[in-house]
């Protein structure tokens, strides 16, 4: 079996196994690069709390998209809807957990960590900020829409670490916003049939 047979036939694991590979790959690159991720790294219970509160602007700006109807939203939501459901079909219970804890440890790592950090000790925060949102949300350019939602949810989440200069929070805040977003994709395809429209938050 060849690849892309075994990620067809397998698609979570292909994608746990992708955002595992992010985070040797992020910790050797900031080896190269000169920097110790360690040294941005501050574990504390506030930290959490931080990261925990500031999901709740991405979560209004999904809400608002969600509210507005608006086409390229609505397009999104049931393409999204639609390989979540495909992705998690017949999963194990922890499976949304453990997707969405090595995304915002592996993408963050690389991301904020890695690329914001030694673009930020060349070209200055601000456009380390920019280029690595862009980065971001190039990596999730599913469609021009998504490209979009994606550099806004990158460039707040470079301020964020920015700001705070601790990777956990960004880590938590990442990862808790898949968590929560996952669940509900997860719960609202029987409920879009029923209302007859996907008017939900991603």
């Amino acid at each position: 079996m060849n690849l892309r047979h075994a990620i067809a036939g397998h698609p979570l694991l292909a994608g746990i196994a992708f955002q595992a590979a992010l985070i040797p790959l992020a910790l050797v690159l900031a080896g190269v690069a000169g920097i110790t991720l360690s040294d941005h790294f501050h574990w504390s219970l506030e930290a959490t709390a931080i990261g925990a509160l500031a999901v709740l602007p991405m979560l209004a700006l999904l809400a608002a998209l969600a509210a507005s109807q608006w086409e390229p939203y609505r397009r999104l939501a049931r393409q999204v809807r639609d390989f979540v459901h495909q992705l998690f079909q017949g999963a194990l219970p922890g499976a949304v957990l453990l997707l969405s804890i090595l995304a915002g440890v592996g993408e963050e790592l690389l991301v904020r960590g890695v690329l914001q950090g030694w673009l930020s000790e060349r070209w200055g925060p601000e456009w380390a900020i920019l280029v690595a949102a862009l980065v971001f949300g190039l990596a999730h350019s599913i469609s021009r829409f998504y490209f979009v939602f994606a550099t806004l949810i990158g460039l707040y989440l470079g301020v964020l670490y920015h700001v705070t200069g601790n990777l956990l929070v960004v880590i938590v805040t990442h990862a808790l916003y898949d968590w929560i977003v996952i669940h509900l994709y997860l719960r609202s395809r029987g409920a879009t049939r029923t209302r007859g429209g996907p008017g939900e938050p991603t």
